[in-house]
This record gives C-alpha cells, sequence and structure tokens, in this order.
C-alpha cells in the first residue's frame, strides 16, 4: 500500500507515546457543512497537541532532506526544458528547482535536444563568467556553459543567442525542492512504504530529544541508513557477486 503523510505522522507520535491508541489519531474532518457553526478542519489542525504534531512535522522534512541530500533518489529529481531567446542570455529556473543534479562537474548539464550538443557549467561560476566575458554582447551563437546566478533566480548561458540559434531545445536534469506540509495529510510520501518505516525510529528519537532530552545515537543512524538502502533502489556494492 501507499502510505500517506498522515499515517506515517499517526505512526511515529504513537512511538513516541502521544498517541495512545487508534481512537486518538490524528484524521481529516468530514464536516463540511456550516449551519452549525462547525467548519472542516484539517488533520493537522489540533489546539490541544498542535506544538508537538508541528515538531513532529518539522522533523519528518529534516529527514527527507537529510535523505536526499545523500544522493539523487527517485521523486527528488525533474526534468526541465530550455528554449533560446534571440538576444537573451538569462533564463527564468523552475520554481521547485533547488540545484542541478549531479555530483560531478561532468554529469551537470544542459543537452541540446535539437541540435545534439551538451553544455557544462561554466568553470568558476557566473561571477567567473562576468570576469572573463567583459564585453558580453561579443559572445554570440551556440552556448557551450551554462552558470547559475547568485542575483536572480536565473540561468546564464556564455553566449547570446542569434536569429540561427534561437528555438534550439535544452534539457536538464535538476533536484526540485521536497517538503512535506500541513496540507499534505492524505497524499502518499514521495518513497516507498519500507523506506517510510525505516524513517519511524529516526523521527521518534530526534523528537525524544527535543522534548525529552533522551536520544540513542546509535539507534537513529541504524534506522536512518537503513532508510537509505532502500531509498537507493539498487543493492550496495559491498553486495555484488558471489559470496
Amino acid at each position: 500500500m501507499a502510505i500517506t503523510l498522515l499515517q506515517l505522522m499517526n505512526t511515529e507520535l504513537k512511538r513516541v507515546g502521544e498517541i495512545a491508541g487508534d481512537s486518538e489519531e490524528l484524521a481529516t474532518s468530514t464536516v463540511t457543512s456550516t449551519a452549525t457553526g462547525l467548519t472542516a478542519t484539517g488533520a493537522f489542525t489540533d489546539s490541544r497537541r498542535q506544538h508537538k504534531i508541528d515538531v513532529m512535522l518539522q522533523v519528518n522534512n529534516e529527514i527527507v532532506h537529510q535523505l536526499y541530500g545523500m544522493g539523487l533518489y527517485y521523486s527528488a529529481a525533474a526534468s526541465a526544458t530550455l528554449t533560446l531567446v534571440a538576444a537573451q542570455r538569462e533564463y527564468d529556473l523552475p520554481t521547485d528547482f533547488e540545484r542541478m543534479a549531479g555530483s560531478e562537474h561532468g554529469n551537470r548539464g544542459l543537452r541540446g535536444a535539437t541540435n545534439g550538443l551538451i553544455l557544462t557549467e561554466y568553470r568558476g561560476g557566473y561571477a567567473q563568467m562576468l570576469i572573463d566575458q567583459a564585453y558580453p554582447t561579443q559572445y554570440v551563437g551556440d552556448p557551450s556553459s551554462w552558470a547559475l546566478s547568485p542575483a536572480a533566480f536565473k540561468l546564464r548561458l556564455d553566449t547570446e543567442p542569434d536569429a540561427n540559434n534561437a528555438g534550439n531545445t535544452y534539457n536538464y536534469l535538476y533536484e526540485k525542492r521536497l517538503s512535506l506540509t500541513s496540507t499534505m495529510a492524505t497524499q502518499t510520501l514521495p518513497f516507498s512504504d519500507t523506506v517510510a518505516d525505516a524513517i519511524v525510529p529516526v523521527a521518534a528519537e530526534i523528537y525524544d530529544r527535543a522534548f525529552k532530552k533522551d536520544f540513542d545515537r546509535e539507534l537513529m543512524i541504524t534506522a536512518l541508513n537503513r532508510a537509505l538502502d532502500f531509498l537507493r533502489q539498487n543493492q550496495r556494492k559491498d553486495r555484488y557477486g558471489s559470496r
């Protein structure tokens, strides 16, 4: 089955003792009429336990960011297309853009869908490109590299497209923003149920450290590594071949 954020939160809050049984589980409201003054409420809105719910949600976001910060895994990446426009060097990035995918310089690139060109990251980045190109208008034609602007949410090319290459398209892979919010209670998690199961003890340890000053570091690391192993979807290298 596909575990939802609400199910994960209920499991975690049971683990730390904040929920004693099924009757105390967080649940989405089915109230839709306002005739009696009642209004629909979200699963993560509970004045008696609000602070604890908010903290557990924060903890889950911290864990997700930690896991996806360790590598490129499914649900963390997305692709985008850039279409060249004559006389335009900088282009908007996707709204959920976090950073370019690829652990090495050679695999963080834009791939030309119409011309087969590969644009690599500019050595030295955006600032170096500005220094190297004192007269940027002199650099015209097919681009060969790119850089991310620290001044705006944009990607800059090392050349200015002209009429000959305007319309050419490039595809690139990027790591997208992942965030678990209070409005996502019924949405399925961006990873498998097995990963979700492994996250539960990690969340419990971080939660207990904040509220009870109790922390089992070895247990948390073991559980985090287990979640990471399944998130990879591939066997570890030490498990390849015969034994």
